[in-house]
Formats: C-alpha cells, sequence, structure tokens
C-alpha cells in the first residue's frame, strides 16, 4: 500500500484525502497510518491507542488482492481483444471478396461481410471494412468490459460497504469492551485497595494483640520462675526436714513393729472373746430340732461310704443318707478342726432360729461327730444347672428369673431379722440348692454372721482380720478393710444375677456385661440356652446386677430396693410361664412348675390367691396364717399393707390345664 492512501479504500487522494463512508471528512490523514486509527484519535482522542484486530487487516489484505487480480484480467483481456481485432481484420482484408463472412464473438455476431463482384475491390474499400470490423468488436469488447467493469465495481462497492459496517461494528465492540474493561479493573483496583486495607488493619490488630499477651505472658512467666525459685528453697528446708524425720523414724522402727504384733495378737484375742460371747448368747436362745447320734448317722450313710458322697467343702463332706425312712443330706464337718466346730456352732445356730421357704431346712445334728442333717435337695445346685453338669437340663430364662426372686427374698429376709440380722458371707451358686420343682434354697451358713441391729442408723458390720469366702463372689471392699455387711450380700447377689443372665464365669462378668452395655450388644453375651430373653427384661436384669455388684458400697442398693425392682420382672416372668403351652418347657413333663406351689404348704393350690406382698399362696393357708395374729409376709418377713386377698386366675386355670394334661 502506497503511503498516504487508507487502509479501507486503496484509490484514496495522494494528497491524503479519504473520500469513503468511513473516514471523518476533513481530517487529514498521516502517511502509513490507517484511516481507522486517526479516526479513533480524532473522535477520543490520543489516550486509547486503536489496534486493528487479525480479521480487520485479513479483509483488508483480501481487498487488496482481489483489486490486483481485477486489474490483471483487465488487462489480460485487453491484449486479447486486441488480439481478435487484429485477426479479424486481416481475415476481412485477406479473405476472398466473392465469400460472405459472419465475425461472432462469444455467440453473438458482431459483423457481416457480404461476397463482391467478380471486380476486386480497392484498396480503400478494403480498409474501411477491416475498420468496420475493428471498429464494431471494439465497441463491443469496450461496451462489455464496460458492463463488467460496473458491475464489478458495485460488487467491489457493496462488498466494502459490508467490510466497512462489520469493522465499524467491531470498532463499536471495540470501544465498549475497552469501557468495560477499564471499569472493570478500576472496580477491582478499588476493591483489592480496599481488602489489602482491611488485612492491614486485621494484622495490625493480631500484632497488638499477640504483642500485649506476649507482655502478660512475660510477667507470668517471671512471677513464675520467682514463685519456683521460693518453692526450691522450700523444698529444701523440706528434704532437710524429711531426713532428719526419716532417721528418727528409723530409730524407733524396732520398737514399733514389737509393739504392732502385740496389738494385733490382743485384737484378735479380744475379736475372738467377743464372737464367743455372742454365739453364747445367740445359742442359749437355740433349741435343736432333733439330736441324732453318730450310729444313726453312720447307719444311714452306711458308715459313711464314699459312694453315697455327693458333696466335698473345705471344712467336710456331704452324703445322701436315708434316715427314719427319710432321704436326708449329711453334712459331716472336720470336728478336729477349730474352724469345722465354729462353722457346726454357727449353722445349728442360724437355721434353728430362722426358717423360710427359700431356706434349706435343717431336721436336726449330731454333736458327737459335729454333723449336720438337712432336707435332700435332688437336683443338686444351682452351679450344677449353669455348668449342665450331669446332664442336667438348662433353665428357662423364665425359671432363672424366677430363682432370682426367690434368692432376692431369702435375703430380704435374713438381712430383716429380728433381733439378729444375718449375713450370709458367702453367697455363690455351689450354696444354692435346687428341689425337686427347681426351687431354689439357700445353704451352707457356716461361715455367716448374726449381727445384733443397731437402734442408730449406723450399718451394722462384722470386722475380721482373716476374710473368707469365694474371691470371684466377695465384695471388695470386704477384702480390703475386713468389714462385713448386708451390702457384701448385695454384691454377691449382683454377680449371681449376671451369671444366670449370660452364663459366663464369674471373674470379670461385670466388666463386660458393662462394656456390652456400653457398646449396645446385650443380647449378644445372654445365655443362648436359658431361650430367647426378652430385651427389655433382659436389660434390666442386667443393670440390676451391674449395680448391685459395684466396686463402692454406698451405690449399692440394699434387698428391699432390689426385690421393689425386680417384682415386676417375677410377674411377667410368672405369667409368661403359665400361659405357654404344656410340655414346651425344658423340663420333663412329669415335674410340677414351681408357681403352682404354695410357698407355706409346699403343695399344689387348688384356690391360689394373690396376697399384699405380690405372692400368690393357696387361699386356706394364707388365710390361717393371718388368722394367726402374724401381720408380716411369710416370704419377705416385711409388714403387710393390707389382709386383701386377690383370686388368681391365670394360675388356676394353668394348674387346671397342668392336671389335665398330667391324667391323658
Amino acid at each position: 500500500m502506497r503511503p498516504g492512501l487508507c487502509a479501507v479504500h486503496t484509490r484514496c487522494s495522494e494528497e491524503g484525502w479519504c473520500s469513503g463512508p468511513h473516514a471523518v471528512h476533513g481530517t487529514e490523514l498521516v502517511p502509513g497510518v490507517d484511516a481507522v486509527h486517526q479516526t479513533r484519535e480524532v473522535a477520543s482522542g490520543p489516550r486509547v491507542v486503536y489496534r486493528r484486530s487479525g480479521r480487520e487487516r485479513d479483509l483488508a489484505e483480501d481487498v487488496e488482492r482481489k483489486r490486483e487480480r481485477g486489474a490483471t484480467e483487465q488487462r489480460r483481456r485487453r491484449q486479447t481483444g486486441s488480439d481478435t481485432i487484429k485477426m479479424s481484420t486481416l481475415v476481412a482484408e485477406k479473405a476472398n471478396p466473392a465469400c460472405k463472412i459472419w465475425f461472432v464473438r462469444k455467440g453473438n455476431l458482431v459483423f457481416t461481410r457480404y461476397p463482391k463482384s467478380d471486380f476486386p475491390a480497392t484498396t480503400s474499400e478494403e480498409n474501411d471494412i477491416g475498420l468496420n470490423v475493428a471498429l464494431r468488436l471494439m465497441l463491443q469488447d469496450g461496451y462489455r468490459e464496460a458492463s463488467k467493469l460496473k458491475k464489478m465495481a458495485s460488487e467491489e462497492s457493496k462488498r466494502r460497504e459490508e467490510v466497512e459496517k462489520e469493522m465499524l461494528g467491531t470498532y463499536e465492540k471495540v470501544l465498549l469492551l475497552m469501557n468495560n474493561i477499564e471499569t472493570e479493573f478500576h472496580r477491582r483496583e478499588k476493591l483489592h485497595q480496599k481488602e489489602t486495607e482491611e488485612i492491614q488493619t486485621t494484622e495490625n490488630n493480631k500484632k497488638d494483640l499477640l504483642r500485649r499477651e506476649i507482655e502478660q505472658l512475660k510477667l507470668e512467666n517471671q512471677l513464675l520462675r520467682n514463685q519456683r525459685n521460693d518453692n526450691l528453697t522450700q523444698l529444701e528446708e523440706l528434704n532437710k526436714q524429711k531426713l532428719e524425720l526419716e532417721n528418727h523414724i528409723s530409730s524407733l522402727k524396732l520398737e514399733n513393729n514389737k509393739l504392732k504384733q502385740e496389738w494385733d495378737n490382743a485384737i484378735k484375742e479380744a475379736q475372738e472373746l467377743r464372737n464367743q460371747k455372742e454365739h453364747t448368747v445367740v445359742n442359749s436362745d437355740v433349741t435343736l430340732s432333733s439330736q441324732f447320734s453318730s450310729s444313726e448317722l453312720e447307719q444311714a450313710t452306711q458308715n459313711f461310704s464314699d459312694s453315697l458322697k455327693i458333696g466335698v467343702g473345705g471344712f467336710g463332706c456331704v452324703y445322701k443318707g436315708s434316715l427314719r425312712k427319710t432321704t436326708v443330706a449329711i453334712k459331716k464337718l472336720n470336728s478336729e478342726s477349730l474352724q469345722g466346730l465354729s462353722q457346726f456352732q454357727q449353722e445349728v445356730a442360724i437355721l434353728t432360729t430362722v426358717r423360710h421357704p427359700n431356706l434349706v431346712t435343717l431336721i436336726g445334728s449330731c454333736s458327737e461327730i459335729s454333723a449336720l442333717v438337712y432336707e435332700f435337695l435332688p437336683n443338686g445346685s444351682l452351679e450344677d444347672c449353669l455348668d449342665c453338669a450331669n446332664n442336667t437340663p438348662s433353665l428357662t430364662w423364665q425359671a432363672r428369673t424366677r430363682i432370682i426372686s426367690e434368692i432376692c427374698l431369702a435375703l430380704v429376709f435374713l438381712h430383716s431379722n429380728k433381733p439378729h440380722i444375718v449375713i450370709h458371707g458367702d453367697l455363690k451358686p455351689e450354696n444354692i440348692l435346687l428341689d425337686e420343682n427347681f426351687m431354689s434354697k439357700l445353704s451352707d451358713f457356716g461361715i455367716s454372721r448374726i449381727i445384733k441391729q443397731s437402734d442408730s442408723n449406723t450399718t451394722a458390720f462384722y470386722h475380721t482380720t482373716h476374710p473368707a469366702g469365694t474371691f470371684a463372689y466377695m465384695d471388695p471392699q470386704f477384702l480390703s478393710t475386713g468389714q462385713l455387711t448386708t451390702k457384701s450380700d448385695v454384691y454377691s447377689f449382683g454377680i449371681i444375677v449376671l451369671r444366670l443372665l449370660t452364663g459366663k464365669p464369674p471373674l470379670y462378668i461385670a466388666s463386660e456385661v458393662q462394656e456390652a452395655m456400653r457398646s449396645g450388644r446385650l443380647q449378644s453375651i445372654v445365655d443362648k440356652s436359658a431361650g430367647k430373653w426378652p430385651f427389655e427384661p433382659a436389660k434390666k436384669l442386667a443393670k440390676l446386677g451391674l449395680r448391685c455388684a459395684d466396686m463402692s458400697r454406698r451405690r449399692r442398693p440394699d434387698m428391699g430396693q432390689v426385690w421393689s425392682m425386680i417384682d415386676s420382672l417375677v410377674k411377667a416372668a410368672s405369667q409368661s410361664a403359665a400361659l405357654s403351652s404344656v410340655g414346651s418347657s425344658t423340663f420333663c413333663e412329669e415335674r410340677v412348675p414351681s408357681h403352682f406351689i404354695c410357698p407355706i404348704l409346699q403343695e399344689i393350690m387348688k384356690d391360689p390367691c394373690i396376697a399384699a406382698d405380690g405372692f400368690t399362696y393357696e387361699a386356706e393357708a394364707i388365710k390361717t396364717w393371718l388368722n394367726t395374729g402374724h401381720n408380716t409376709s411369710p416370704m419377705t418377713n416385711l409388714i403387710l399393707a393390707h389382709h386383701n386377698l386377690i383370686p388368681n386366675y391365670v394360675v388356676r386355670s394353668a394348674i387346671q390345664e397342668w392336671i389335665e394334661h398330667q391324667k391323658s
């Protein structure tokens, strides 16, 4: 492009003026700078420099190329037309005059040369003919060329107008975009400046706060250092005093050990004398049920044959025997041991003064050989049932719930006995025996204690320096302090409840159940051999067992509170057993369900009634009990709220169905 020409219109004047629609009229163009650029500078000043886009440059170059191709084509056509005219003129001049010749160009008749006479034509005529042909051809070519150029000019003008419109639209878009960019740039710059100021302010505040905290910490650190120095000084003084005291203590240690040994011996002697005095007072009121001779017991046990031995303990053996046509259990204690003699006297003292359906019955004794005669309980101990020893059937969950209630009632009775309460002291499944109806009874009172109830609110206890019992069931505080209280029996009862619930060994059973309760998997540790435990009763029994087996005595309930917790569980289990189909129990069909037996008469009830204590009795038996002046429960030894009796139709119906089934 020549200097001074517009980038859009290449035919601008050489004086530097552009007459196209894109230019601003009256504006002189600077050579080498496009008109759009200069127009932008005139319109908005030199602050914004407009740069043509690649598309605009491509359009301008395309226009220039087309213009050059058109000029080349025009020159070529002119040259071709000139050659054609020359050829046509030559043919017109040299051809035979007698021939008629048509001159055709691109399918159009241009000129017709007619034949002449036989006379040869003159030179001027021939020249006229050639001139006419040439002129016609030139005129026709010029006309066509002019039409074509006009058409090309029109198309070129339209194309340029479109390009100019597109460039103007692009230019306006660029201006708008530049304005938007500039506005956005200023907005972001202000926003960035504001954020920077806020961050700077925040950082300054944090620095001030940290500076104040550091100063405060320095002050505190200095105070602590001063205090530490003072403490070190005091510690040095105390260490000196400690050394002096240790030296003084070491000088008195041998003498103190001797005095301590003498003191312990005196305490033991005083305690033994106190116990002997207490036993003497208690035993003065004891009246044995029966006295048997040693020969009678030897005859009943075939001279204490090993074949009749049914149990072995730490202080004696238990034999099965037949005495006066009655099957009995005879416990022969080691008479040569002072401990065996003490146990003999203790069991006689307790079992001859207290009677309860859930305590083993003492039939008599023989002081010659320190032997005790009990009722025979054919189903062994609760430990045998839990271990399924000798093919003993597993207890159902209803039976286990009932056994828990029976043990609870026995302990309530012992702990509320007047004037002397009884602490069993060795409660465990081995000392819980089961009769033919799987009714539970407590036994083995050899290490039990009889304690006089205090009129004050202080807890009655027995102190010993040699705690005895089974470790897994012993109260931890009894082991550490030597104080045996009713809460010691509560702890053992809690372990037994957890064993009946899970069937697991007693050691660490409380921790295992507590972890299962915490993780929500109690059902996974209950004893499956007891049948499908209902979730709520199982959960309540687990909570009860854990509360009773608490390490702290203060957090354990007494047995009266325990009974109020399990009363509803016992009733639900009894109704479940009564309404269940006959023969569906784990036990054999001939066995009488325990809830069919009257606690007083120990016989199947005919007219069962519910008393104020919540237990079911034979109507005549409980009426006789109340009419003879008793106002306490035969089971709990607690005062009855009233003497009203309610017929128990559920149990009566179950008993009748069971009897009919037995007859069939």
